[in-house]
């Protein structure tokens, strides 16, 4: 039994740590401190942060349950988190390409606005896409 919890202590440490990238790489993509916006009662920064957590979480659930539980599956966990934060920054930058303005800007207005739920869209996608591909 000590066994199986040093693994959940360890795949609990490799998905914070998932989640903590995933924040972080939100906090450069969007102008100012994201915490900061959030904190502030921003009601698109709420909404782009819990999606991408949500989103990174469900990406590292898909990653333990089809790569096995164990020693083993760690390094394949951490691997496909940090994909998974790749693959939503990447699908952030080419939104931000296609939408005319910066859409973080637009996405962090005062009043909620739509290019934050089209964020937060795009962060389930990328994630459903990327659990997908586990199975």
């Amino acid at each position: 039994m000590f066994e199986s919890v040093l693994q959940v202590l360890a795949y609990t440490g490799v998905g914070l740590a998932v989640l903590m990238a995933g924040f972080l790489m939100l906090d450069v993509l969007t102008p100012g401190r994201l915490g900061h916006h959030i904190m502030q009662g921003n009601p698109g920064a709420g909404l782009l942060a819990a999606t991408a957590l949500f989103s990174l979480g469900l990406i590292q659930w898909f990653a333990i349950f089809f790569t096995g539980a164990g020693w083993s599956g760690l390094d394949e966990a951490a691997v496909y988190g940090a994909v998974g934060v790749v693959a939503q920054a990447v699908g952030f930058l080419i939104l931000d390409l296609l939408i005319p303005g910066k859409l973080a800007t637009h996405a962090l207005d005062e009043k909620l606005h739509p290019a934050a739920w089209v964020t937060a869209g795009l962060q389930l996608s990328v994630a459903l896409i990327v659990c997908a591909s586990l199975t």
